[in-house]
């Protein structure tokens, strides 16, 4: 009887340990399934197509050919993907006419632009229907000017709030401006006044959640523009005192900023290669808004030895509008990458 029971008992533990063999034998697939599952090139994973670090759209490593892609994010190319040959912006007013500081709506439909009246700058309009479109003949932005200068307009992307510099009360400071449809007339411009004392307040520049505020500012000793931002909680807060862009800086006049790529990048003008000379774009770029812009550099293929100045971006980084007076007046000229 005892060896019967031992037998049993014998197989009995066989068939346990067997089924044990086999559990960890399932549990180890189960895991290298996972594992696959989790590898890069699967769904859902850190190298997708999605805009993740390694995919397309976008990302660190997709296609693209520009640094930023459509969303405003760092792209493929790396910050300094050289421009094509720039080319004038024609047909918005007669060629003996100065134009500059372009500044575009999101859709690229609305040119806004300074250029002079009787000597003094007002800001100016030309529209199209399509982006592919040639810009119409421009008209006078009246409700936006005045009989002193106003110049260095900056529409925000949805094309309802207008930030521009106008000497009217004195001393050049920024307004602020709004209207309620694309189709409306601008309101009352309004002093923005939380900014801190200046000498000289200039070209305004706003990211596209309308958050952060660069611009041209003369203050203290400084004996000449510098650039200057000023951030708020949200885009109805009144905006707090502005604090100079050290990381940008020169000893030379850097003013003009544009912000682009949802603010990660920004292009200005400044006079540090011909110390206090003609002007040159330089492009800078920082891994979020709330760090440093670092990578600064001249814009080489579109510096001349000129003034290059007055520049607009779009927010994909590709397209930019500027001002030179390489023909003898200041023209808007664009380029794209």
């Amino acid at each position: 009887m005892f060896g019967a029971y031992t037998s049993r008992a014998l197989s009995a533990i066989r068939g346990v340990l067997l089924i044990g063999v086999l559990a960890i034998f399932a549990a180890c697939n189960a895991e290298r399934i996972l594992a696959f599952a989790s590898a890069p090139g699967a769904g859902g994973n850190a190298d997708d197509a999605g805009g993740s670090p390694n995919g397309a759209g976008g990302s660190r490593n997709g296609a693209g050919g520009s640094p930023f892609d459509a969303a405003g994010t760092q792209g493929d190319a790396g910050p300094w993907t050289p421009f094509g040959t720039p080319q004038l912006v024609t047909g918005l007013r007669a060629d003996t006419d100065d134009v500059r500081d372009p500044s575009l709506t999101f859709e690229e439909l609305e040119l806004y632009f300074s250029s002079p009246t009787a000597g003094q700058n007002d800001i100016w309009v030309s529209r199209r229907t399509v982006a592919t479109d040639p810009w119409g003949p421009s008209t006078l932005v009246a409700e936006l000017s005045s009989p002193q200068n106003d110049e260095g307009p900056e529409v925000s992307v949805d094309g309802l709030i207008m930030y521009f510099a106008s000497d009217r009360g004195g001393a050049e400071r920024l307004y602020v401006s709004q209207r309620r449809t694309r189709d409306t007339p601008w309101g009352t411009p309004a002093l923005l006044s939380t900014l801190g004392a200046s000498t000289l307040d200039e070209a305004p520049a706003l990211d596209r959640a309308q958050l952060y505020l660069a611009f041209g500012s003369q203050r203290d000793a400084a004996s000449a523009a510098h650039l200057f931002s000023a951030t708020r909680p949200d885009a109805s807060a009144a905006w707090q005192s502005a604090a100079e862009i050290t990381a940008l800086g020169s000893a030379w006049e850097d003013t003009d900023p544009a912000l682009f790529a949802s603010g990660s990048g920004l292009v200005f003008a400044t006079r540090r290669l011909t110390q206090g000379g003609t002007a040159d774009l330089f492009e800078a770029a920082r891994p979020d808004e709330s760090s440093p812009f670092e990578s600064l550099a001249p814009i080489a293929e579109l510096n001349t030895t000129f003034t290059e100045d007055g520049p607009w971006m779009s927010q994909d980084g590709k397209h930019i509008l500027f001002a030179s007076d390489r023909s003898g007046h200041s023209r808007i000229y664009e380029a794209r990458r």
